[in-house]
């Protein structure tokens, strides 16, 4: 079975919300599991669709399809000894015409800044495919496209680096994708 490991360096705090209120907060974060492993697949897999094209067959093998599972299983993401330093923000919109809080915009939100946190992605059963070299070359890749994650990302929350943990991607690896892509046209 294969595991990958990767690193993620956070450069700001990130929020992603929790399936369940909690009072007083308008925005809450799932403290036990603050940076789920559906997420993390998620922006893996748009970085995915990005360098390579939304149609390309290898996206389907890896992420999976609706008419198949992906092979490959992600772990959600830890930070070192539990170090979420979760934390509280507001957001507000305001209006235009009186310059004050908007009625009913104000709003508590929960984020969360660690300073790394890691996770895994393994190859659940067998690894026998011909394109298991083509697979763990996009995950690769893919992690290392991904440099925002959660929510209000475009606002300044979730910008992040992540690195897979045996070797930084290499320019070899780049020039790979980029064949891997044009096999698709």
């Amino acid at each position: 079975m294969t595991t990958l490991g990767f690193t993620i360096s956070f450069h700001g705090p990130f929020r992603v919300g929790a399936a369940y209120g909690r009072d007083g907060i308008d925005a809450a974060l799932d403290h036990d599991d603050p940076l789920p492993a559906d997420h993390l697949k998620g922006v893996m897999r748009d970085a995915a669709a990005t360098l390579l094209g939304g149609g390309h067959p290898v996206l389907a093998e890896v992420f999976g399809s609706p008419r198949t599972a992906s092979p490959w299983a992600w772990s959600s993401a830890t930070a070192p000894a539990g170090e979420w330093n979760f934390g509280r923000n507001y957001r507000v919109k305001i209006d235009t015409e009186t310059h004050s809080a908007a009625k009913d915009q104000l709003v508590l939100g929960e984020q969360a800044w660690p300073r790394t946190a890691a996770f895994t992605v393994a190859r659940a059963g067998q690894a026998g495919d011909t394109r298991h070299d083509d697979h763990v070359l996009l995950l690769r890749c893919a992690a290392a496209g991904v440099h925002g994650l959660g929510a209000w990302r475009r606002r300044g929350l979730g910008w992040v680096g992540i690195i897979p943990d045996d070797a930084p991607v290499t320019e070899e690896e780049v020039a790979r994708l980029v064949a891997l892509r044009e096999t698709a046209r």
